[in-house]
């Protein structure tokens, strides 16, 4: 595991020293640059005095090499120093060492300075043109300086290690402000830790983005996000628990009843009253089953498994298995929707939304009513209504039948009280309109659920 203070210290101190050494490179280079100028002017200036102690005599060109032109040239590197006069434009030896290399090409009126090698040695050369007087025409001179560059390469490493050195010592002072400067700057993040460590195990609270540094922010906003989730997940566990013991345990206390009773039954006729009975009973507390189930399913913090489907053929569907319901309360159930009406979302949550509001339609008609199942498009939108005419549902308690648990003060019908409330869960996970009206000619109940433009739920 990588530790953010020295992946830090990496980034900061490596590139550092690769900047160091560029930089000590070009030094070196430009520190031989400088010496070369200086040296340069020295070694014109041992050529222009042995230039002007040049002379003709009896036809002849003498040169009286003094001994300051060459001593000007002495360092305490102990530089080997050489020179030659010639004859322009033939080359014609005159004076001093014959094989020195000449320019590449004759010297004008700007004097030529070229690197060469004389005798194995690395030699910097300084040729310019002289003229002297003859008695009867002037001669053009080519005068030759040259001298071995251990001066040279000594000063440029004395001048580029002491500007490393230097740099060095800036770089490793930077370097401990650097480890400092880090070091003060990741306490808001140890303070961070020491606080995420101290919290109890139930506490999914925010964590509080104030006091930490403004590019850790994003991070600690996705902690945060996840952290809702999970507190999300957490809640729909502890209401799944409590909202499955308070519906459970009447109807499963009723099924043990039954079942003690069943066993105390001598007689065939007797038994199978009872056998009935618990039939129904275990009907119904698999529907409660089934709707505790569908509530976790339509909790908000659980992923859509999102598909695209045809909302008319799953609502005939499910009409269609509420027949034999309808059929025992002799209730007229139909169903009117020809045109394919394509969505998009969970068909299993959308199977219960249709499943929900038929039953409860079926659940509190009056036998010998009406049940209406309608499936369309609105304006470009689809459309489900689920229409009765039994008791409806008064408007001052229409908000609160979407509350867990609550029923009607109209009915006398048994039941959880969750089919509405999972119907609107399931309506807001999916971005769809739930409203409840009155039903034909102002009796029963009118819900309509409206899709979204794009049903695109997630």
């Amino acid at each position: 595991m990588t530790h953010l203070r020295s992946l830090l210290l990496r980034w900061l101190l490596i590139p550092t020293l690769g900047l160091w050494l560029l930089a000590s490179t070009l030094g070196y280079l430009r520190s031989l640059a400088q010496a070369h100028e200086a040296y340069d002017r020295t070694l014109l200036g041992s050529a222009l005095v042995i230039g002007e102690r040049l002379s003709v005599e009896n036809g002849q060109v003498v040169a009286e090499l003094p001994y300051a032109a060459l001593e000007m040239l002495r360092t305490d590197a102990q530089d080997r120093i050489f020179y030659r006069v010639a004859a322009l434009p033939n080359g014609r030896h005159i004076t001093g060492y014959e094989d020195l290399p000449p320019p590449a090409t004759p010297p004008g009126t700007e004097p030529l300075f070229y690197d060469a090698v004389y005798k194995g040695q690395n030699i910097r050369v300084v040729a310019l043109a002289w003229s002297v007087v003859d008695e009867t025409m002037p001669r053009s001179l080519s005068v030759q300086v040259a001298e071995t560059m251990d001066a040279r390469r000594q000063l440029t490493r004395r001048i580029a290690s002491e500007a490393a050195a230097m740099q060095l010592l800036l770089i490793a002072a930077a370097a401990g402000l650097i480890a400092f400067g880090v070091r003060r700057g990741l306490t808001p993040l140890k303070r961070l830790r020491d606080e995420v460590r101290a919290r109890g195990a139930n506490d999914l609270t925010p964590i509080d983005t104030h006091s930490v540094p403004r590019e850790v922010v994003p991070l600690i906003h996705a902690i945060n996000v996840h952290t809702e989730r999970q507190r999300q997940l957490s809640d729909a566990q502890v209401r799944f628990i409590a909202n499955a013991s308070h519906q459970l345990k009447t109807p499963l206390t009723l099924l043990r009843t039954q079942v003690d009773h069943a066993l105390q039954q001598t007689d065939y006729d007797g038994m199978r009253t009872v056998v009935k009975r618990l039939h129904l009973s275990t009907q119904s507390t698999q529907r409660v089953m089934n709707q505790l189930l569908s509530l976790a399913r339509s909790e908000p913090g659980r992923t859509l498994d999102i598909e695209e489907f045809d909302l008319a053929e799953l609502a005939r569907e499910q009409t269609f298995e509420m027949l034999v319901l309808a059929r025992a309360k002799s209730i007229d159930l139909g169903f009117e929707g020809d045109m394919p009406v394509p969505v998009r979302g969970e068909a299993v949550l959308l199977r219960e939304l249709v499943a929900n509001l038929v039953h409860n339609a079926i659940s509190y008609t009056p036998p010998g009513g009406q049940v209406t199942v309608r499936v369309a498009l609105c304006e470009g939108r689809p459309q489900l209504c689920v229409i009765d005419n039994g008791p409806g549902i008064p408007i001052d308690e229409r908000p609160k039948v979407f509350e867990r648990f609550y029923r009607g003060s109209a009915t006398s019908e048994h039941g959880t009280g969750l089919g509405l409330a999972i119907t609107k869960e399931i309506c807001d996970r999916h971005r769809i309109e739930i409203s409840i009206g009155d039903g034909p000619e102002g009796k029963g109940l009118h819900i309509q659920l409206l899709w979204p433009v794009e049903a695109d739920s997630g």
